[in-house]
């Protein structure tokens, strides 16, 4: 859809026009809220988002995927249990739904439950081993948690997914410097 192609580019006008016309159009449209949803998340908009993702979730209540956007704006709104009950209901929806275990994984780092944190890393590659991100969640909580050669492993698995990731390379730098780790 062009609105997620402008959006995943960042012409956020551009996505934000496209969204808001097709929603004239389309009211009842899950993906339409979504997007909408999406753009305004990205402009840390996070209340029109609320307002969005809502829509989109209560046109298709049994979406994993509405459920952790919903998870997210909570978190970023400052609710981290709302935003835990919310990854739950994805989950219960789809239990393999590796966003919402990463997503949960970070609430629980944000509140310091690290040692909390790492399992839902752990089942979230064990899902799909093919997100930068979510080795680099965890490799940053287990910089946290004083494990830094493992840490720096998990930066490297970030980094052969995703050369260009800039936040693991970082964190991979700062640890070999300051640990003398290869």
């Amino acid at each position: 859809m062009p609105g997620y192609e402008a959006w995943r580019n960042g012409r956020l006008q551009e996505a934000q026009l496209f969204f808001q016309k097709k929603a004239e159009e389309q009211p009842d449209s899950a993906d339409i809220w979504r997007g909408l949803g999406n753009v305004a998340w990205t402009r840390k908009d996070f209340n029109a988002a609320l307002i969005h993702f809502n829509t989109a979730l209560r046109l298709e209540p049994w979406s994993p995927m509405h459920w952790g956007n919903m998870g997210l704006i909570r978190r970023d709104l400052g609710q981290p249990e709302a935003a835990i009950a919310a990854f739950r209901v994805a989950l219960g929806f789809d239990s393999r739904y590796a966003p919402a275990l990463n997503e949960w994984g970070n609430v629980l780092f944000d509140i310091g439950r690290y040692e909390e944190a790492l399992p839902l890393y752990d089942v979230s590659l064990a899902i799909d081993n093919n997100r930068a991100v979510v080795y680099h969640n965890k490799g940053v909580c287990l910089r946290q948690l004083g494990r830094s050669p493992e840490a720096v492993l998990c930066f490297k698995a970030a980094l052969a997914l995703d050369p260009e990731y800039r936040y693991s390379r970082e964190e991979l730098r700062r640890l070999q410097t300051n640990v003398h780790v290869r």
